[in-house]
C-alpha cells in the first residue's frame, strides 16, 4: 500500500505540473510535455478540460488509502504536497 500510496502521489505532482504548464504557456508547451503526440487545439483543450479531474481523482484517492492506514488526526501525504505546490 505504501508503494502504491507513493505512486498516486507522484502521478498526483506530475500531473498537477503538466497542467500548470499548458495553462500558463499554451499550445506551444504541447511538445515539450508530450513530444511523442501530435499537438492540435483539440487535444490541448482536450487536455486542459480533463487534467482538472484527474488531479481531483488521485486526490480521492489518496485520501481514500491514508484513511485506511493512518487515524485522521495525522496528516497524510496529500497534505505535504499541498504544501509544496
Amino acid at each position: 500500500m505504501a508503494a502504491l500510496l507513493k505512486n498516486l502521489t507522484n502521478s498526483l505532482i506530475e500531473t498537477r505540473q503538466r497542467y500548470a504548464m499548458l495553462k500558463d504557456n499554451g499550445i506551444e508547451s504541447m511538445s515539450t510535455i508530450y513530444p511523442d503526440i501530435p499537438w492540435n487545439a483539440e487535444i490541448y483543450y482536450h487536455l486542459l478540460a480533463t487534467l482538472p479531474k484527474e488531479i481531483d481523482r488521485l486526490e480521492q484517492r489518496i485520501m481514500k488509502i491514508e484513511a485506511t492506514l493512518k487515524p485522521a488526526s495525522e496528516g497524510g501525504l496529500l497534505d505535504n504536497v499541498k504544501k509544496h505546490i
